[in-house]
């Protein structure tokens, strides 16, 4: 892979995101090419107790493909592995709680999200493994949800998912109430929680905020911090 070796020589922790947001898009476009081709296999089963029809040649290039599709998924799975390896958790500056519901956004996981919140469960670092045997069994979608869990234990990790993990939430939607503040917080290129770090309250006077109003910013950003933050 190519990537892989401009990764290991780039020290620029934006140019590995976009080097990781590539690797995921086609990983999502390898999965879905390989599931057409597994569509045609099982299409391809119940032609073959048609009579006097010979598939053969076709059944031999769709298993050659689903052969090299299988083999090429795997080595981009391990190769997208490595990469989250290359900023390891313990090296992260920031970690953030995450949502159920961010985690397992689509409805078919709306009883996954429902059980977990039911058994006390908030955020996706409390999940275990045990609670897919237990808790969650009975559940349509438990081996989907448990695989989705799996993977990002093994590092492989949804782009929104993982710009959570790192950045929190998007200050748009902590600050929802304050539209003149998120436009100061907008000309400043401060788009997330951990933006705000650096981010001095108390220069809000300047655009004629009162104390009361910078207090309750700045108590804001504490809490979710209190909150939220590994």
């Amino acid at each position: 892979m190519s990537f892989l070796s401009k990764l290991f020589n780039n020290k620029n922790i934006k140019e590995l995101e976009k080097i990781n947001l590539t690797l995921n898009e086609q990983l999502l476009n390898l999965q879905k090419e390989l599931q057409e081709k597994e569509i045609l296999i099982n299409n391809y089963s119940s032609l073959q107790s048609k009579p006097n029809t010979d598939y053969s040649k076709q059944w031999q290039l769709m298993e050659k493909n689903l052969r090299n599709l299988q083999e090429e998924n795997k080595v981009l799975k391990d190769h997208l592995i490595n990469l989250n390896k290359i900023i390891p958790k313990q090296q992260w500056q920031y970690s953030f709680l995450v949502d159920l519901h961010h985690f397992y956004s689509t409805n078919k996981f709306i009883g996954i999200r429902e059980k977990l919140a039911e058994s006390g469960i908030k955020y996706l670092q409390e999940i275990t493994e045990d609670v897919f045997s237990t808790t969650l069994k009975d559940d349509r979608y438990v081996q989907e949800g448990l695989q989705k869990f799996l993977d990002y234990k093994r590092g492989i990790i949804d782009w929104d998912v993982k710009t959570f993990l790192l950045k929190g939430d998007k200050v748009t939607k902590i600050y929802q109430k304050s539209r003149r503040f998120l436009n100061i917080l907008a000309d400043k290129n401060i788009e997330f929680m951990v933006d705000l770090e650096a981010f001095n309250f108390y220069s809000l006077k300047e655009y004629g905020f009162s104390d009361e109003d910078i207090n309750s910013f700045k108590e804001k950003y504490e809490s979710y911090n209190t909150e939220r933050k590994i």
